[in-house]
């Protein structure tokens, strides 16, 4: 293909090597996986968003609304809007009963492997702070069917948080109160990383990078861009609804985390082949506006950026979910390689990231995208 002025601007935009910032980049996953944000209960970390998207935009270009969605405008050439989304409520508990001998019982928030919870560290968020505490378990010794054992509700597992006394409990921490698994965000071998919260924590460090990224280029991008961390995606895609129907995109980039099948126990015949470190999944099928994603395609490949494809029936997503609201939005759903997804544990490469950030940007960036809104 030959090499056109608008291909060649779109390859000279503003490049940052693929090598990660550990100090600068890890800090930053770690302090947005640590920061509790159950679905509903987002406040500390929308508000730790805002400080930080503070230090790239002018606070006029930030806002939080009372759901807790965090909306960072970049202004374009003309009034066209894209917006780019990612959800930044996580999987959690309310907490449900304090009964006589001091066991607390639990609701979830959100869809989650019941049996994975025993002997789990977890955070309640209350009043008093946070308050710690652990899902306990019964020792192996005393087990005799490990099937009868298994808990098949979250109401069968309680937290211990040292004391034995309601009463006293009560001082802490009420019913209603929220919590989360301890994230416990750890390296591992290469530039692998472990915790709980990436879906879709990672999407949002995803967004932060893009920002950083494009005010750094000093380039006025064509289209109005909104950068939206949403909320309560985990009951319901509840945010990405209640901002498209405020802010009506003409495009609306999804990203989100994906199965990866580099494991020994998920199929790549049942949801595709996707792989840690080989780039972040674009979906293709039901409801995916293909022209701008055929231009997403051709960038990458313009530019040696690796990408996998996924197919997509058109639910499950933020992106999925809003395609079909206001009349119809023309939609990108993008995944990244998640291991282990909606367990006590999840495993990321932070280089699909840094890969994902910058595709992103050339895209947003690129003078052929704004032809193809419309």
């Amino acid at each position: 293909m030959p090499l056109t002025p608008s291909i060649l601007y779109d390859i000279l935009i503003v490049e940052r090597s693929i090598m990660v910032n550990h100090d600068k980049d890890t800090k930053l996953l770690n302090y947005l996986l640590k920061t509790p944000s159950p679905s509903g209960f987002e406040q500390n970390l929308a508000t730790f968003i805002e400080t930080r998207l503070s230090l790239t935009l002018p606070k006029n270009q930030i806002e939080i609304d009372f759901h807790n969605n965090v909306i960072a405008t970049i202004k374009g050439k003309n009034s066209k809007v894209i917006m780019i989304d990612a959800h930044l409520d996580e999987l959690g508990f309310l907490i449900k009963n304090i009964d006589k001998n001091g066991y607390i019982s639990l609701v979830s928030i959100g869809g989650r492997d019941v049996t994975l919870l025993r002997g789990r560290n977890v955070t309640i968020i209350s009043d008093k702070g946070n308050i710690n505490g652990v899902i306990g378990t019964k020792p192996i010794h005393l087990i005799v069917d490990k099937k009868k054992e298994q808990p098949k509700n979250t109401s069968e597992v309680t937290i211990d948080v040292g004391l034995r006394n309601k009463k006293e409990i009560e001082k802490y921490f009420r019913i209603g109160d929220p919590g989360i698994l301890k994230s416990n965000f750890t390296h591992l071998l290469g530039d692998n990383y472990s915790g709980a919260g990436f879906d879709d924590k990672a999407g949002c460090f995803i967004l932060f990078k893009i920002i950083e990224k494009i005010v750094k280029s000093k380039i006025i991008p064509t289209n109005t861009l909104k950068f939206t961390f949403s909320s309560q995606e985990e009951i319901g895609c509840r945010g990405a609804l209640e901002l498209v129907n405020r802010y009506k995109p003409d495009l609306f980039i999804g990203l989100d985390v994906g199965f990866a099948t580099d494991t020994t126990n998920t199929s790549e015949r049942e949801v595709g082949n996707l792989e840690l470190g080989k780039g972040i999944g674009i979906h293709r099928g039901i409801n995916i506006y293909k022209p701008i994603n055929e231009l997403l395609l051709l960038i990458a490949k313009e530019n040696k950026i690796p990408i996998q494809l996924l197919a997509t029936t058109g639910t499950g997503t933020n992106a999925g979910t809003v395609a079909n609201e206001e009349g119809g939005i023309k939609v990108l759903d993008l995944g990244i390689p998640l291991r282990y997804m909606h367990s006590s544990i999840e495993v990321i490469n932070i280089n699909d990231l840094i890969l994902g950030s910058k595709l992103l940007t050339k895209l947003l960036l690129s003078r052929r995208l704004g032809s193809l809104i419309r």
